[in-house]
Order: C-alpha cells, then structure tokens, then sequence
C-alpha cells in the first residue's frame, strides 16, 4: 500500500493520540469520582482498557467507514459531557460504565485505521505532544476558566476537545483502514501491561504520592509527559530504525524487570519515578519503527490465527488493574507493587526462557553440522 494512501497521516496521529491519552485520564478522573466504592475507582479504565484490545485488531471495526467512527467520537463528547454532570450515583456509574465501551470502540477504530501510513520525518515524534498539551490543557481548564470568573457546566473542556478531535477525523482518507496483526509475545504483552497499570492507577496511587507535596493533577500530568514524551523521543532520526530481532525481543523484557525491581526495592520518589521511566521506556520502545519483523518462520506465527490462550492472553492486563483496585483499600500501595513485581518475574521468565532455547539452538545437531559445513577446514 502506498504512503500516501492517508494524506494526512499526522493529524490522524494526534486524533489517535488524543483520544487514548483522554481516555485513561478522564474515564480514571470520573472513575474515582462516580465509583470509587467499587475496586477503588478504576472499573470504568479497566472496562475501556479490555473492549479496546478486544477490538483493536477485529476487522469488523477496521472496516467502519469515517462517517461511523466520527459518529462514536460525537456519542463520547455528548457522553462526558452528560456524564459529568451527575452526582455520584449507581446510575451514574453505570452510565460511565457505558461512555467508557463506546469510548473503547472509537479508539479502537482510530487503531485499526492507523494502516501504514507513518508520519514524516519532522513530524514523527509531535503528535503524542500535542496530544498530551490538549489533555493537560482539557483537564485544567476549569481551574482556569475559574480564574476568570467563569463557571461552565462540569465536563464542557473535556467534550468540546472530543467533539473538536472527532470532526478532524473528517480529514483522515478510508484508505488507509488496515487491521494490524496482534503480537501475543512476552516482550508485547509485557511492556503493555505495565503503561497499562502506570496509567489505569493514575489518580489512585496521585493519592498515595500525597506525601510528595505535589498536587494530583501535576502527578497525573507528569505520568500523561511521561507516556507522551518516551515515543516521540525513540522516534529520533539520530536512533536506529530497526532493532535486531533478538534485541527488540530482550530488551524490553529487561527494561521491565529492571523497572519492577526499582519499584519492589524501595518507595522513595525519585526511585519510583526512575522505575516508571524504566517501564514506559519499554513500551515506548516495542512500538512502532523498532519493532523488527524477524525470520519468515516468526512472521509466520505473527500472522498465524492465534489460539484461545494468545486471544486472551493480553486481557490479562485490565484483569490485573482490577485487581489491584478490588485490594487497595486493605492492601495500599502494596497492591500495585505486588502487581508490576508480578510482571517483574512474567518477564524474567521470559528471559530466562529465550536464553534456554538460545542455548539449546546453538548446541542442537542441525545448527552443528550447518557451521561445520561452512568451516573452510
């Protein structure tokens, strides 16, 4: 497929871009306040987090025409808008419960879309920026507006920013609708569901950084920098384009280990705030140009129709979130501690095992004879 099937592949970036980032701030913000008695807040992030990698990669969402998902853009602005103006209630938690599944969709619409088309070089690392100004800027326009003597209704930024992201969905072709292949490995599903923990507990554990001395809204604003940044950052012309296969496989895995020691060894600040990096840094570096394609017979698994297992599997992630939510209230920052040093040994078993059947690769009788053919002696 040609590049320039999407003739504006970095507006659909930021759209993409905006919509993911709105969605683990805002749902998590409107979570805690409408639900908080059920698993701490976080049922309404995790609902989203698992109908979108439910989605993600179905090509029946791959195939709505642009009118369809700038409709579901439209149904989430007049959501939030709707929704933010509830008192806490069980209905108004079960209306949030339903914004966050067509919020889901709509994402998962702008992921399945993404195609082939890449950004330009000059523009390859600013849409997660961008993103992240309009999120930061959406989240602290009350506060602002306040400033000035203005009161709009609760949820006016946030559903204006959504309606304005949907109809610059209008500039995005059809063509470039292409369902990527799902990646069902540990160094995929790993990195992912550590951003997906840092970012589903974003105001819970805002709260457990109180003794910090920041306010919540700058702990989730630096963690929404953080997620932003990272991407834009690996995405520099000075970096390789492609890591070689077997690095693009262990080293995320080793940034994950090393992040969830980090986060196991002590609970100082600027220790946890190393170890976050450490795990954003691997999702950040999983994705996009450095993931390598591999040999065909790995490309051929990629593409292959994954078993029960590996169709589950990466909803483990939205099940672990709420785990730590349905424990926090006994357990504290323990909970999620317990969850990323779970991930910590997923990852060093991970490692572990690739070193095993590197081993057993290069001491099999196949790989033996092969370099014995190729010795001039």
């Amino acid at each position: 497929m040609a590049r320039s099937s999407a003739p504006c592949p970095s507006l659909h970036a930021v759209v993409r871009w905006t919509v993911l980032l709105m969605g683990w701030v805002w749902l998590g913000q409107q979570g805690q306040r409408l639900g908080w008695s059920v698993a701490s807040g976080v049922l309404a992030v995790a609902l989203w987090w698992a109908v979108r990698l439910m989605f993600e990669h179905s090509r029946c969402i791959g195939r709505l025409p642009t009118h369809a998902t700038v409709l579901l853009g439209a149904i989430t602005a007049g959501g939030a808008l709707g929704v933010a103006g509830l008192a806490a209630s069980t209905t108004a938690h079960a209306l949030l419960l339903a914004l966050a599944c067509v919020w889901a969709l709509w994402s998962a619409a702008l992921e399945a879309s993404e195609g082939h088309a890449r950004c330009p070089g000059h523009w390859a690392g600013w849409p997660p920026l961008l993103a992240a100004g309009l999120t930061g800027l959406t989240m602290g326009a009350p506060d602002l507006l306040a400033t000035l003597g203005l009161q709009p209704a609760p949820g006016t930024a946030a559903a204006s920013a959504l309606l304005c992201v949907a109809a610059l969905q209008l500039r995005v072709s059809n063509a470039c609708r292409v369902v990527r292949p799902a990646s069902h490995t540990a160094a995929a599903l790993l990195p992912q569901t550590a951003m997906g923990l840092m970012m589903g507990t974003l105001w819970l554990a805002s709260a457990w950084c109180a003794t910090v001395g920041l306010p919540a809204s700058t702990m989730v604003g630096l963690h929404v920098l953080l997620m932003a940044v990272l991407p834009g950052l690996t995405r520099l012309r000075a970096l390789a384009h492609q890591l070689p296969h077997g690095a693009a496989q262990v080293l995320p895995l080793t940034l994950v280990l090393l992040g969830a020691v980090g986060l196991l060894w002590g609970n100082g600040s600027v220790q946890g705030f190393a170890s976050m990096g450490l795990l954003a840094l691997a999702w950040a570096l999983h994705g996009g140009r450095f993931t390598a394609h591999g040999t065909p017979q790995t490309a051929k698994q990629t593409t292959a129709r994954p078993d029960l297992a590996h169709r589950w599997a990466p909803l483990g992630g939205p099940a672990l979130l709420l785990t730590v939510g349905w424990f926090s209230p006994t357990l504290g920052p323990q909970a999620l501690q317990s969850a990323y040093g779970l991930l910590g040994a997923c990852a060093l078993a991970a490692l572990l095992h690739r070193a095993v059947c590197a081993w057993r690769l290069r001491h099999s009788p196949l790989f033996s004879s092969s370099s014995t053919q190729r010795d001039p002696a």
